[in-house]
């Protein structure tokens, strides 16, 4: 393994060097992202986010948490996750885990059903490519699968977030907004320079919509300005979803300090991805029916009771396990009911 990862290295250090201009052209071209759009919308926000968090600690929506699957007062998490776009849900878990009020294990479970593309984007930008009809519903589209997956996910948060140290000052907040911004630039950075040697070198060598696709995977801005008409809602779908390799590693870079793992994180965009997909082409052959049909499944998941009381997302001390960690346990105990 390790031989592997020198190999790769000495291979980059290589391509570096013998393409520099590309790598020059890629990066400049990242920075510009970065100076023209990432920090004039994400900065603000960042420090906002900072000073928020700790207000959002007292937020409660009972039905929401059980269905996140999330400690009681993390709700307001979820919500500024699909508020703010991809990095603002990632840096409110990183800076919770640090303080101390969210478990890192809890972090582990909600930093990736927390990122989310945030609306300043979707009505920002998809407007131009897509119908307003379209870019509504792949708005709602991308919050009730993420809701879906969250309620099917397994696992299962126990108690409520611990109580804040205080309210966040604004030189804090900013210093804070600093620390973040940067790290988001980094990753964008690195990963514009990495699309940019597989545009030169990989993507004239497979076909176009192969190029397409892995452009929007590696990158989501600029895999969404470079599809064709055809197929354009799909795509949209897929790549919002589930965010790019560019979105994962800056949701890495703001989770490391923690020490949050990426793994889940990765799966459930991953999975994301493919829900989002696969109901937005429902949604293209049933109509605005789809849109219901998610809130539906999930309040049938929040009311009703499964004769054997086969739970979904549950941790239980005894039982078997079923498929989505699902448990059966038998007849409700005195304590359980008592609970409910």
């Amino acid at each position: 393994m390790k031989k592997a990862t020198a190999a790769a290295l000495l291979l980059a250090g290589a391509a570096l060097i013998l393409d520099s201009r590309c790598a020059a052209e890629s990066a400049r071209e990242a920075l510009a992202l970065c100076a023209g759009t990432l920090v004039p919308s994400l900065f603000p926000l960042f420090v906002v986010s900072a000073m928020l968090v700790p207000v959002l600690r007292g937020f409660r929506m009972g039905w929401l948490s059980r269905l996140l699957g999330m400690p009681r007062g993390a709700e307001g998490i979820w919500l500024l996750g699909c508020a703010g776009g991809f990095p603002l849900g990632a840096a409110a878990i990183s800076q919770s885990v640090a303080g101390g009020t969210l478990s890192k294990s809890d972090g582990d479970r909600m930093l990736g059903l927390c990122s989310l593309c945030g609306p300043s984007f979707l009505f920002g930008v998809l407007p131009r490519l897509l119908p307003m009809g379209q870019v509504l519903a792949l708005f709602v589209l991308q919050m009730e699968t993420s809701l879906l997956l969250a309620a099917l996910w397994p696992g299962q948060a126990e108690g409520s977030l611990s109580p804040t140290s205080g309210a966040v000052s604004l030189p804090e907040a900013v210093r804070r907004a600093v620390d973040s911004m940067l790290s988001v630039c980094a990753w964008v950075v690195l990963a514009g320079i990495t699309a940019g040697f597989l545009r030169r070198w990989l993507f004239p060598f497979l076909p176009d919509y192969l190029g397409l696709l892995l452009t929007g995977l590696l990158e989501l801005t600029t895999g969404i300005f470079a599809l064709p008409e055809s197929g354009r809602f799909l795509c949209c779908a897929l790549f919002l979803c589930f965010g790019g390799v560019s979105v994962l590693l800056q949701i890495g870079g703001l989770a490391s300090p923690a020490g949050i793992q990426m793994a889940s994180c990765i799966l459930q965009k991953a999975l994301h991805g493919i829900l989002g997909t696969l109901f937005a082409w429902l949604y293209l052959r049933l109509g605005p029916v789809v849109l219901v049909l998610i809130p539906a499944i999930l309040f049938v998941k929040i009311t009703v009771e499964i004769p054997g009381h086969m739970m979904y997302n549950v941790r239980e001390r005894k039982g078997f396990k079923c498929c989505f960690g699902k448990k059966w346990t038998g007849p409700a105990s005195t304590a359980a009911t008592a609970r409910r």
